[in-house]
């Protein structure tokens, strides 16, 4: 894999991608583009896409309760105008290996009172703070392991990831952290999908006093996977909205949480 980006290369390739879509979709009532320049366009998008999905950061999210082993991810630490966080990404990222019990990543992020003006395309970041999926924390031998992150913009983002030493069904699971739908193989070895639309839980101190929910220091050498035993979890009762955030064209605007109720995909 090539180099990671730093943040100034980083940047330029947003402003790159920004700048060709502005010339595909004028919106000054000029004509676009023609066929040809259309296509050779497209194609340099895709490249620097590309290039920003092969060379963003992986990094440590979160560790392994049942191991320590880390879970290293591609992430954008950089921002929120990047296209990991964009609602409806097309951009596949290469993972590193996972450990063998992590099951999905979701996450919360507080902008700590900053409107994120730099936002073009659509982010579900989440609510300001961590919560995890009741149902999720009704699946066998499963552990949500809670982290946090400082973003370059001064925004704290917190990881939740989850892991469990059954074997869980795919379709059980959720939508990884930003993303609308999540797909998974099915039982003909097609691919299926589907939209969770599970309810959360912000009140964590039944689920740590079980053992179900844990925390990790990133920043922490050591490598440790702390819980009930190990004093006073640093993500209990964090102030913030505890609502979901949709951030476009650098509004930000609280739209409630999952209700629970199925969702039909093709709606």
């Amino acid at each position: 894999m090539a180099d990671s980006l730093t943040r100034e290369e980083r940047d330029q390739l947003i402003a790159e991608m920004v700048k060709i879509d502005a010339e595909l979709y004028p919106t000054d009532g000029s004509d676009g583009p023609g066929v040809r320049e259309s296509i050779l366009l497209r194609e340099k998008f895709y490249q620097v896409k590309g290039e920003y999905a092969d060379r963003l950061p992986r990094m440590v999210l979160s560790r392994c309760p049942f191991t320590g082993e880390p879970l290293k991810r591609a992430f954008d630490p950089f921002g929120l105008d990047g296209p990991w966080w964009h609602y409806l990404n097309d951009v596949k990222f290469d993972e590193p290996r996972a450990p063998e019990a992590f099951q999905v990543l979701l996450g919360a992020v507080n902008f700590n009172g900053r409107q994120p003006a730099e936002v073009i395309e659509e982010v579900r970041p989440g609510p300001d703070v961590p919560f995890v999926v009741t149902r999720l924390m009704g699946l066998p031998q499963i552990k949500a392991v809670i982290a946090k992150i400082d973003l370059a913009t001064g925004d704290t983002a917190y990881p939740v990831a989850y892991f469990s030493t059954a074997e869980i069904e795919p379709i059980l699971l959720h939508q990884t952290w930003c993303r609308k739908d999540y797909w998974f193989p099915t039982d003909t070895g097609d691919a299926g999908w589907s939209i969770a639309n599970d309810v959360f839980d912000f009140d964590l101190a039944p689920h740590l006093a079980a053992g179900r929910v844990l925390w990790t220091d990133l920043t922490d050498p050591q490598g440790l996977v702390l819980g009930p035993n190990d004093g006073e979890c640093p993500f209990m009762d964090l102030e913030g909205d505890r609502q979901m955030q949709q951030v476009v064209a650098g509004e930000t605007d609280l739209i409630g949480l999952p209700t629970g109720e199925p969702i039909n995909p093709f709606d």
